[in-house]
């Protein structure tokens, strides 16, 4: 009995003075440290608690590096289950430079929580290491470096310069086919739009041929089936002797001749002017058909 004693009032010492008791009628060494829940046996001694750490982290966005359900900050783990706890803040240093071209690094990189407890003295404690790494309210003070990958920096900003173009190109298109549509005419001849859509398949029948062409290259490169049905031409018109001119085609493609499925491909929208006998792209299907001259 005497040695028990010993070793308990050895274990408060290391342990520190803290004793408040949380909801689960157990104290603890370290004022940040809470027990919501434990186990208990016939006897009414403790085998089991599920333990739960209030930190607050300087700076805040250190908190984001960590998953606060597996390192028991957002929830309570049982300490049977595990009872040392790694608080690993670089551990997605290298791909987060490789990705985002920046990354924070963080001293000390990692802190390590070792949970036990004393049914002598109805007490679990913690034991911090580094020693020192969390303040006696929970506050963990970190130091934080950012580094910078300049090449992978420079190859994302030339990737957003790339996608902003991208962008600014596609909302072209969007504002020419509204003001065309708008200003459409009511020049609804039959026989003019039949001649509008010959002179889009006139001039830009091949370039359209080689689009497929090479739609059906990149199918069969990958091992696809690729199946080009009829292709159709639709023409409205804009104002006197000038046609907006649709084209699609019906397509099959799939891993195999039995799993086909049915898809409507573009193959441009052009401006056919008939006083001129001139054929325009109006988007960027057009326009990428258009160099395959």
């Amino acid at each position: 009995m005497k040695k028990a004693l010993i070793l308990a009032m050895s274990f408060w010492m290391t342990a520190g003075c803290y004793t408040p008791l949380n909801n689960s009628g157990v104290a603890t060494t370290k004022a940040w440290l809470d027990i919501p829940a434990k186990k208990t046996d016939f006897d009414g001694k403790q085998f089991d608690s599920c333990y739960q750490f209030r930190l607050r982290f300087v700076p805040a966005d250190a908190e984001a590096a960590l998953d606060l359900r597996e390192t028991c900050i957002d929830a309570c783990c049982w300490r049977s289950d595990k009872d040392e706890v790694t608080l690993d803040f670089n551990k997605n240093v290298e791909r987060n430079l490789k990705y985002y071209g920046r990354a924070d690094k963080y001293t000390p990189g990692k802190i390590t929580l070792k949970v036990s407890h004393s049914n002598l003295l109805n007490t679990t404690a913690v034991k911090v290491s580094p020693r020192g790494a969390i303040s006696r309210n929970g506050t963990v003070k970190l130091k934080k470096k950012t580094l910078e990958d300049p090449v992978r920096l420079a190859q994302i900003e030339k990737e957003a310069r790339l996608l902003q173009v991208r962008r600014n190109a596609a909302l072209t298109d969007e504002r020419t086919v509204q003001a065309e549509a708008a200003a459409a005419s009511s020049y609804n001849d039959p026989a003019a739009l039949r001649r509008a859509r010959q002179l889009v398949q006139r001039q830009e029948g091949i370039a359209i041929d080689r689009h497929f062409y090479n739609l059906n290259k990149t199918y069969n490169a990958k091992g696809y089936v690729f199946l080009l049905s009829e292709r159709f031409y639709v023409a409205k018109p804009q104002e006197n002797y000038i046609y907006r001119v649709t084209c699609y085609a019906h397509a099959q493609t799939g891993v195999n001749v039995h799993r086909l499925r049915s898809r409507t491909l573009s193959c441009g929208v052009w401006q056919a002017d008939l006083s001129k006998e001139k054929v325009s792209p109006l988007d960027g299907t057009a326009r990428q058909i258009r160099t395959l001259h």
